[in-house]
């Protein structure tokens, strides 16, 4: 289990800037709970998102309407590439029967 990261703790690891973490979450990049930036604590995956969407605004200049976007098509191709590997998985199991 990981411990929950504030603001601080996540923006040094990713190296970025507050202003900038609070643009991803004001784009609903990633969403911490808490009431504000004070309070807001993040997760592993907020972490690995957030790391994602840096870089990609780091080195493409995208735009944070692009990188939401593009994020969220990421996600999207990951969960068909674990339903696919599944499936195969089970087509073999009939095959072999």
């Amino acid at each position: 289990m990981s411990v929950p990261l504030g603001m601080q703790e996540l923006c040094q690891t990713v190296a970025i800037p507050a202003a900038l973490l609070i643009e991803i979450v004001e784009h609903g990049i990633i969403d911490p709970s808490g009431r504000g930036p004070d309070t807001w604590q993040f997760d592993q995956q907020a972490l690995i998102t957030c790391r994602r969407a840096a870089r990609l605004q780091r080195e493409l200049e995208m735009e944070w309407s692009g990188i939401a976007l593009a994020l969220q098509l990421l996600d999207d191709l990951e969960q068909v590439r674990r339903e696919n590997r599944q499936l195969k998985s089970q087509l073999g199991r009939f095959r072999s029967e």
